[in-house]
């Protein structure tokens, strides 16, 4: 076929064709813009195999359904690939943003724990971290409950303070 009578001959195809082929990629993508590019992508591959299909209009009709069918499965199976992709940023940027917050609540104890005093600490990790009461710690330090409950008490009042952004 001369190129301009492909030329014309394709433009006719595109005038009858690409409305029809709009209003089904619409109906299924449910996105004009992606349609009509779905649509156009399906023209394209027509224009460079336009010599090699019967010049028939049922089955340049046929190929340009076929070709457009698989344009929409394509795009929705890049679109299932974005959105993991998506998804798994947005994991990873959730799980750095908390261990970023752990990493500050971390500095921020080890900041109290510096201004207090080194029995305070002691005594408030053994009732913390170690799980003993009041009476163990007295009996293991050798101090009565009431001196174990004034340094939890300063304890407790420094990480409130320190510890008050967190809170």
């Amino acid at each position: 076929m001369p190129p301009q009578a492909k030329t014309e001959y394709f433009s006719l195809l595109f005038d009858k064709q690409y409305p029809k082929l709009c209003n089904y990629a619409l109906t299924v993508v449910g996105d004009k813009d992606i349609s009509k590019e779905l649509v156009q992508e399906a023209f394209i591959k027509l224009w460079k195999r336009l010599d090699s299909i019967s010049p028939d209009n049922r089955s340049i009709e046929s190929y340009l359904i076929t070709v457009l069918k698989n344009n929409i499965i394509d795009f929705y199976r890049k679109e299932q690939v974005r959105k993991k992709h998506i998804d798994l940023y947005k994991h990873n940027r959730e799980t750095q943003n908390r261990i970023e917050g752990q990493w500050e609540i971390t500095s921020q104890i080890e900041q109290v724990y510096a201004t207090l005093p080194e029995k305070t600490v002691e005594i408030f990790k053994l009732s913390r971290v170690s799980g003993l009461s009041y009476k163990e710690i007295a009996e293991l330090k050798g101090i009565s409950i009431k001196t174990v409950e004034l340094h939890m008490s300063k304890a407790l009042t420094a990480f409130k303070k320190g510890l008050k952004d967190f809170l």
